[in-house]
């Protein structure tokens, strides 16, 4: 008798958010709704943790150049440059998104933090020369991508970059999305959340899927690493 898997096969499904027709004010509470989540489920602790070992190895008198890709409301972004000015090491972020509504939101979060620029680019299509940014970064956005162009990706991260790239996502499990379904009805009251966020989950990449993603794109180093709660990164490097 063949026993059932303990992990859910990835059934690739589009977001209300990538549909881009709910009004810019529920797309806000969303995205609010986003950041919460980051801030206390790890979302910000996964990437800062990668990103502060490429910081710490920064010793030339320019600032660190960083893109961000698919920054959503740029709460990423935000987060990286409050630790450089921490860690006194001067940033300077490109945060790229090809929708408008998350680009207006991003602009209304980042009006204090004059390190972070913000442009309207598809990252299936990056226009940066090789090499342009010390360090490549993607949260939480490669699980809306099919297969195939999650490997685009990938090898785009690892051309833009200098010294190497993160991508923050989820891990699939059961357990993840029934946690996350729990979560959304009993915090928010956003169709958009509650739908979008257990639909996240279930479009994600486990961590062999990932070591699959990197092998195909031709990145000869990286690290695979899980934090809680079912969270992956994958670092890259040069």
């Amino acid at each position: 008798m063949k026993l059932p898997s303990i992990v859910p096969p990835r059934n690739l499904r589009e977001e209300l958010l990538d549909i881009d027709q709910a009004p810019f004010e529920e797309v806000k509470e969303s995205l609010r709704d986003v950041r919460r989540v980051n801030r206390y489920l790890g979302g910000y602790r996964v990437l800062l943790h990668h990103t502060a070992r490429f910081l710490r190895d920064h010793e030339e008198p320019r600032p660190f150049r960083i893109l961000d890709l698919a920054t959503g409301s740029a709460d990423q972004p935000v987060a990286i440059a409050r630790m450089a000015r921490g860690m006194r090491i001067p940033v300077r972020i490109t945060a790229v998104d090809v929708n408008i509504k998350m680009l207006r939101y991003a602009a209304e979060e980042t009006r204090f933090y004059p390190e972070i620029e913000l442009a309207k680019c598809d990252i299936l299509s990056l226009p940066f020369r090789e090499g342009a940014f010390d360090l490549v970064v993607n949260s939480l956005s490669l699980h809306h991508f099919s297969r195939e162009n999650a490997v685009v990706i990938l090898r785009a991260a690892f051309r833009a970059c200098r010294r190497g790239f993160i991508i923050n996502d989820l891990h699939r499990s059961y357990v993840a999305h029934a946690s996350i379904v729990l979560l959304t009805r009993l915090f928010t009251q956003n169709r958009l959340t509650r739908y979008d966020a257990p639909v996240s989950v279930m479009n994600a990449f486990t961590p062999a899927e990932m070591i699959g993603l990197a092998d195909e794109a031709g990145i000869a180093r990286y690290e695979i690493h899980r934090h809680f709660p079912y969270r992956i990164a994958l670092v890259g490097f040069k």
